[in-house]
């Protein structure tokens, strides 16, 4: 995982608070035609859910429409 020392990216995602000079815990998935499809964003005091974003990116990837707490496997709408 790459290093934000310049603030950049922290920056054109929103999750910078400018005054503090730190950033949100935001995670985002972007597709390759650079279109982010899920973001979210925590306080500092809430880590992130890996195997939420293993799910997200899953249910994604098939291109359907997929139900409240879909998992692998499961039929789409």
């Amino acid at each position: 995982m790459a290093s934000d020392i310049t603030k950049e990216v922290s920056r054109d995602y929103g999750v910078l608070i400018e005054e503090e000079g730190i950033a949100l815990r935001g995670l985002f998935i972007i597709d390759p035609s650079g279109i982010v499809r899920y973001s979210v964003v925590h306080d500092l005091n809430v880590g992130r859910n890996v195997d939420e974003t293993l799910r997200v990116l899953k249910a994604l990837e098939t291109g359907g429409l997929c139900p409240v707490n879909w998992e692998e496997g499961e039929d789409l709408l």
